[in-house]
């Protein structure tokens, strides 16, 4: 019989602020590889920045705009984007927005 080394638990596990109440909450540690649940209010802007390494932005709720070499993507509630490593982007919230980040 073959053995398959898995690993499950639960985002939420353990004690946290209940969702909404923050600006952002790491829902995954583990070596550096992060799940981030973000929320942005309607009219937010976050200015450019970069990371370090490629990023995986999940909307799950709400509108988005973010900008990325040049050019601007509308992201809606199910769209995702991959923003390469060290990559300048920004955002601007169109409407009260939920995402969630993988890094």
């Amino acid at each position: 019989m073959n053995s398959v080394l898995t690993q499950s638990g639960s985002l939420l596990a353990g004690h946290h602020t209940p969702i909404g109440e923050q600006k952002g909450l790491v829902l995954f540690n583990r070596n550096g590889q992060k799940v981030i649940y973000k929320t942005f209010q309607s009219g937010e802007v976050m200015p450019t920045h970069h990371s370090a390494e490629e990023v995986l932005v999940t909307c799950l709720a709400g509108q988005l705009e973010l900008e990325l070499g040049g050019s601007t993507t509308l992201l809606e509630a199910g769209d995702y984007l991959i923003i390469p490593a060290a990559a300048p982007h920004a955002l601007r919230c169109r409407s009260d927005a939920k995402l969630l980040i993988f890094r």
